[in-house]
């Protein structure tokens, strides 16, 4: 049985406060912003507990609404932890294993839910979810913004420390939309809610976040020091016993047995600034948001991720397919909803999958089947 989010989120109802005039009359259903940076891990998290990393927007959004400290993803790479996201079923039903078994257009997914409820679908990001057949039935219209901008790393091809990911510092500034797709998929994500959007609709930003490699934007880059890692945050050792066999592998495979520690502290500390300018965006999403109150009155928020990273802890990177370490099932899982309650912290495990009921409920969508959702958690303190 999966966990329906929704009660989770709201004090009394999920109707929204107005209608505004891009909507039907009588039409009460919420818009659906949902932020989606890849391989970003729940720990590194200021309101999930990260000792130093500076997380003040994901922080707020959890002030105002409901925190998950427990979500976990079905699956530790990217494509099938999003199939079974988006379809609300595991990943092996249906054989979504792999990065390019795709969800296809005979399979459910609550993005064509909600279109064919009636809800406009903008998409500003990677894929790594729909096959080509299913794309149109899903989505209205679909722009692939995306990347963050970043400089070569220090290892060439065939040297050891190359499957590192370690990069290097971008010239460029993390406000720079040109240079960092990811930011100028949010700005057309407001772009577009701010000239009278065809209501309900739902946007969609899956980004980069803070996928390999390991660099960043000027700004972001040297936010934090290997040193202060090392200090404050320690990495978890390699070698731990009753670890997968997997984790020598890795390190084999990889060519990581030469570096030291200080290599592994220093690609964390980019991971970490990586994640400070997911935060950023978001700040940049939300604030939009709110200065639209017609829009922000009438719309949830939600943000999670796919999977998450590795990022020099057991002196391993990236992640691996069926990995179950903590540091790669959990991500952040954060809602606002209209009407929701404010600073509701919900310590109880879900999974990232629920949020297809969720987001199918709240849009009164009929379903062939229907589980538990996670409205009742957004409902009452």
């Amino acid at each position: 049985m999966t966990t329906v989010l929704i009660v989770v989120l709201l004090v009394c109802s999920v109707a929204v406060s107005s209608v505004h005039s891009g909507r039907a009359a009588g039409d009460t259903r919420p818009n659906f912003v949902i932020f989606l940076p890849d391989e970003t891990r729940a720990e590194s998290i200021g309101v999930y507990g990260h000792p130093f990393v500076k997380t003040p927007n994901l922080d707020a959004l959890a002030a105002n609404g409901t925190v998950f400290k427990e979500a976990h993803v079905l699956h530790t790479q990217c494509a099938p932890s999003r199939c079974a996201m988006i379809t609300g079923r595991y990943m092996h039903v249906l054989g979504h294993r792999t990065q390019t078994h795709l969800v296809r257009e005979y399979e459910p997914n609550f993005f064509r839910y909600l279109k064919e409820a009636g809800y406009h679908v903008t998409w500003h990001g990677k894929n790594d979810m729909l096959s080509q057949a299913a794309f149109p039935l899903s989505v209205s219209n679909w722009t692939m913004d995306g990347g963050i901008s970043m400089a070569k790393g220090p290892f060439t091809y065939g040297e050891p420390g190359y499957y590192s990911f370690l990069a290097g510092k971008s010239d460029k500034f993390g406000n720079d939309s040109e240079a960092n797709g990811d930011y100028r998929a949010v700005l057309k994500g407001l772009e577009f809610m701010k000239n009278d959007p065809p209501e309900p609709f739902v946007v969609f930003l899956p980004g980069k976040g803070s996928h390999p490699n390991y660099g960043a934007p000027a700004d972001y880059y040297d936010m934090y020091s290997p040193e202060q890692v090392a200090k404050e945050a320690p990495l978890r050792p390699p070698n731990v016993v009753n670890k997968p066999k997997y984790h020598d592998g890795i390190i084999k495979y990889r060519q990581l047995e030469t570096l030291n520690q200080s290599i592994f502290n220093k690609i964390n500390s980019i991971y970490l600034g990586r994640v400070s300018y997911v935060d950023w965006m978001l700040g940049q999403l939300v604030s939009g948001i709110d200065a639209l109150p017609d829009i922000a009155k009438n719309t949830a928020i939600f943000v999670t991720s796919d999977h998450g990273d590795f990022s020099g802890d057991y002196h391993l990177v990236e992640k691996w397919p069926g990995g179950l370490d903590d540091i790669l099932t959990r991500v952040p899982l954060i809602g606002r909803i209209p009407g929701g309650v404010k600073g509701n912290v919900v310590d109880a495990p879900v999974n990232v999958f629920d949020l297809f009921y969720t987001l199918t409920d709240m849009a009164k969508c009929r379903l062939t089947s229907r589980t538990y959702t996670l409205l009742a958690v957004c409902c009452h303190s």
